[in-house]
Parts: structure tokens; sequence; C-alpha cells
């Protein structure tokens, strides 16, 4: 990417006065696939067949149903759900005035999240959930956007066929989205902003590790298609790399 950087960061403040726009809404597919002649999909909340609600229950069913194995395994995490929720399927919000402590201020921060669900037929079989944040720059430091897994978990019976990256390459299609609603924004005043990106999450499994690097490979690929939207790829929303950051 380019080393194009700006010489006042917080000239980003302007492009996030309001929230970025949601790629899919709840109860809206996102990416279907075959896994070992199955087919699955992704859907954003839930099945348009389902609820909100009630796919959240079954979920947290089958992750109690499920703890005890994954306790016994090193690929798999015990994951208690609590990141599922049946309000935060697909939400977009823009907050000011920030502390993080230690004389971290951010004067504004944009957010974006989902709540992805895998299905086989119409039985909910695993799900991810991520945030991403757009933080204008601080204390001397680059503006920042990040993309945090929250939780990620497939069924015992489903894994090893390729949910886990169904899931993945979900997750990086709807942040590629959300960087071309940044690019849009920063083109209108030909604004270029050098970001630190980064994909992280608290990891507690092999397989969680092999997903961030998933979803890393995905969302580098998406990029470069960009080009086919954009004459040269991405050319205000400007960065060196993606970095990992197994925590």
């Amino acid at each position: 990417m380019t080393e194009d950087l700006l010489d006042q960061p917080t000239m980003l403040i302007a492009q996030l006065m309001s929230p970025l726009a949601l790629a899919a809404k709840s109860g809206e597919a996102v990416l279907e696939c075959t896994c070992e002649g199955r087919r699955y999909a992704v859907w954003c909340g839930h099945h348009e067949r389902s609820t909100a609600h009630a796919t959240v229950r079954l979920l947290r069913k089958k992750l109690r149903d499920a703890r005890e194995e994954d306790e016994s395994l090193y690929e798999a995490a015990a994951l208690s759900g609590r990141s599922l929720g049946p309000d935060r399927t697909a939400w977009s919000s823009v907050t000011e005035g920030e502390d993080f402590g230690d004389g971290e201020f951010v004067q504004r921060c944009a957010r974006f999240g989902y709540q992805l669900v895998a299905y086989a037929g119409r039985s909910p079989v695993g799900y991810c959930t991520f945030v991403v944040r757009i933080e204008d720059a601080f204390a001397g430091r680059k503006p920042v956007f990040e993309l945090e897994v929250l939780e990620i978990w497939v069924a015992p019976k489903h894994r090893g066929i390729g949910v886990g990256a169904a899931l993945a390459q979900a997750v990086a299609q709807l942040v590629v989205a959300g960087l071309v609603d940044l690019e849009s924004r920063l083109s209108v005043d030909a604004l270029r902003v050098h970001f630190d990106f980064r994909v992280c999450a608290d990891i507690h499994s092999s397989s969680g590790a092999h997903f961030l690097q998933q979803t890393s490979t995905y969302l580098r690929e998406g990029i470069d298609e960009l080009g086919e939207l954009f004459a040269y790829g991405l050319q205000f929303v400007c960065f060196d790399d993606i970095e990992l950051e197994l925590r």
C-alpha cells in the first residue's frame, strides 16, 4: 500500500461524523457454499425463516452440549456464547471523546459489528461475532482500522470441512464493504489517510488462531479484488500491511 501520510490525521474526524453503512441486515444471507457435498449458508443474525432470539437460544444450547468435548481439546475452545445477542446482529455507531487512559484520548471512533451464523439447512451449526473500529489518531499515533473477532465456534459434527472458512470469508466480505464505504467518504475531499490495520482476537485454541489467519488471507484477497471497482484499488484508505494480533 502507499506510504502517503497525513500531516493532520485529525482531518479524519469529519468523515466519521455518521455511522458507516451496513452491508447486511439481520435475516439476510451473506454467503453460500458447499462443504463435502452439503450445502451451508452464512446468515446475518439468523435464517430468514427463524428469529434472532430462537437462533441465540439454540446456539447456546449447542455450546453447552459441546462444552465437555471442547474443554478436552486443544483445537477448540469452550465458549459461553456471551457475545451472542438478538439485538446485536448488525449495528453501526459513532462515539465521541473516548478516554482510554494513559493519555490516550480519541476524539471520534466509528464502529460496526455483526453476528454471523452458519446454517446447514435451517439448523444453526456455528457462529462468529466481530467488531470493526475506525479510530482517529491521538498522541502521535496513526489512525486505526481494527477488526476484532469476539467469538468463533462451529459444532463438533461440522468441523474440519470448511464451515469455519466460510465464516472467515463472510467476515472479510463485510469488512471489505466497510473499507469501500470509508474509501468513498475520504475520496470526496481527496483525503489520504494512512491507517494501522489490525486483525485481533483473544485466542484460546489452535482453531481460533487458524481462523484469524484465514480471515486475514480473505481480507487481503478481497482488498486486491477492489481494483475491479476502483481503477487502482484503494487510494485513500492506506496501510502498509494487515497486522495480526493474537492475544
